[in-house]
């Protein structure tokens, strides 16, 4: 069986969509989660089928799924999770606080 690492910042993601959503329907935002969660062992499975971010990272890829992407990198035996936005967020800022982090 696939594995799917979650980091924390893609957990975060997760709780914040979660709280965006069920603050007008709890039904809606458990519903996505799990629809979220289940995207995620499909990558796992079939981790190439995202879209390529080398511009961002290396060995970073994309998943749509309704509004949001999931980013995510390929590992030995499935995927690390490493985000979740929503779509209409800037995806080149986000990055940019990723090379922020690593800066000693």
């Amino acid at each position: 069986m696939a594995e799917v690492k979650i980091v924390q910042l893609a957990e975060s993601d997760l709780e914040e969509i979660w709280d965006y959503i069920s603050a007008n329907n709890i039904e809606s935002a458990n519903r996505l989660i799990k629809d979220l969660i289940q995207k995620f062992g499909l990558l796992a499975e079939n981790p190439q089928i995202g879209r390529t971010h080398d511009e961002f990272v290396l060995n970073l890829r994309s998943f749509a799924y309704k509004k949001y992407i999931i980013f995510y990198f390929p590992i030995e035996n499935g995927v690390e999770i490493y985000r979740v936005i929503h779509g209409a967020r800037n995806v080149e800022d986000l990055f940019e606080d990723f090379f922020k982090g690593l800066e000693s």
